[in-house]
């Protein structure tokens, strides 16, 4: 890909199954599709044959307009600052995390313990029971976590088949698909039913905040309850695991950046004690952790890629013409593709070392339409303050047991899986060193 946008400039066609796509890594085009002439670009073609079969037609991810705003409108309810703001939904989790981390030097994969832990806080805070999988699992959770990861690779195969998915049988898939949803079924009857004993003053409710008490209260079908869970799951599992994995790719490589980390750590924890946990607040004025986790999601962001395709003619704002810099004309019906690890390691936008990690580069950088790890304009994610939150809280604790992380596969090259969302294609092998 990076060929081919150096040689055809930052905005060019390819010809891709028979159909044409125009594919763009300009800051004001992105702009242009998520933000300013949203409506011109509706979740069609690729974008849609990946997710659909996994989300379901009523998920956030798969419908435009109303239904569209509707479905927003029945996520943000998990997302308001009272719920990010409270670590206790974390700190089990990423405590059993750290349970597992080897302390003797053994090498251990952290994006298969990420993976396992971001899934088990997501089932969690939605379902209000944990897929326990860095424990001990229940057969239904392994095979739930067996089927959500076929699933997602299966979708993403179907995005790169296109409109020819829909000829082609996947009885795997549909199998799988029908697991997902009765694994998910069987917990929102078991919360239908909690709800009939507390109203009848047989049990009192002791949990926390669960999604699941939200989506009760919204009288919807089970199927679609359903794919508003699945939404929220592959966001808060798949992006957060992969934003992390960056984190710790990166940092196992930059033994300096891992210094100032830890210092800035002990300084937190210099100020609430050893065991105290910090606020919120606390943790967003981590400078460096920050910056640490936003130039992680810049060189690897979990959505490297996204596509729309237009439902009339319009325009983008540049592409055209002989220097690339006029506007130019997108017909009616054209797959439109972005690619957001192209846009952030621009050097014309981050300078000669954009390929590079420098957390440093966000001490005087603010953020534009050049970095979107979460995506920008009206559809911007909701769960960005939640996953932030989480990262952050995990560096800290980590950081605060082990004192510094080497890399364990230095000669691999960094390969990206596609599913749903991006991965580490070998993992990320790293050994821990405690404090």
């Amino acid at each position: 890909m990076r060929s081919r946008f150096a040689t055809h400039g930052n905005t060019h066609y390819v010809l891709a199954l028979g159909r044409w796509v125009l594919v763009t890594c300009e800051p004001e085009n992105i702009k242009c599709i998520l933000g300013t002439k949203m409506e011109d670009y509706p979740i069609a073609g690729p974008r849609l044959y990946a997710a659909l079969p996994l989300l379901g037609p009523d998920s956030v991810f798969t419908t435009n307009g109303a239904k569209w705003h509707h479905a927003r409108g029945m996520i943000r309810p998990a997302f308001v600052r009272d719920q990010v703001a409270d670590l206790r939904c974390f700190d089990e989790h990423i405590t059993n995390l750290l349970e597992v981390v080897p302390r003797d030097g053994s090498v251990f994969d952290v994006q298969a313990l990420l993976q396992a832990m971001t899934m088990d806080s997501s089932t969690d805070f939605m379902l209000g029971y944990s897929t326990n999988s860095l424990k001990q699992p229940s057969p239904e959770a392994e095979k739930f976590l067996e089927d959500f990861e076929f699933g997602s690779a299966e979708g993403a195969k179907r995005a790169r088949l296109g409109s020819l998915a829909f000829w082609i049988a996947n009885r795997g898939l549909e199998a799988a698909v029908g697991r997902i949803r009765t694994y998910l079924r069987f917990y929102l009857r078991r919360a239908i039913e909690e709800k009939k004993k507390m109203m009848e003053g047989a049990e009192k409710k002791e949990r926390g905040y669960v999604y699941l008490d939200e989506v009760l209260k919204m009288g919807l079908s089970e199927d679609h309850a359903i794919d508003q869970i699945l939404s929220i799951i592959v966001a808060g599992r798949d992006t957060t695991a992969a934003a992390m994995t960056s984190a710790f790719y990166y940092l196992a490589r930059s033994p300096d950046a891992v210094e100032k980390l830890r210092s800035e750590v002990k300084e937190l924890e210099a100020e609430v004690g050893h065991d105290g946990m910090p606020t919120w607040e606390q943790l967003k004025g981590m400078k460096y952790l920050n910056n640490v986790i936003k130039e992680g999601l810049r060189l690897f962001p979990p959505l490297p890629t996204n596509s729309r395709e237009t439902n009339k003619d319009t325009i983008l704002p540049v592409g055209g013409g002989p220097d690339g810099k006029q506007p130019i004309l997108v017909p009616k019906g054209t797959p439109v593709r972005w690619s957001l690890d192209m846009m952030q390691r621009r050097k014309d936008i981050y300078g000669p070392d954009a390929e590079e990690f420098r957390p440093e580069r966000w001490e005087s950088r603010r953020v534009g339409w050049e970095y979107l790890p979460f995506h920008g304009g009206p559809r911007i994610c909701l769960g960005q303050q939640f996953a932030l939150t989480q990262m952050s809280f995990t560096l800290y604790k980590f950081f605060k047991v082990f004192k510094s992380i080497e890399a364990r596969d230095a000669e691999l090259p960094l390969l990206i899986k596609s599913n749903l969302t991006a991965s580490f294609a070998n993992g990320c092998k790293i050994v821990a060193v405690p404090a």
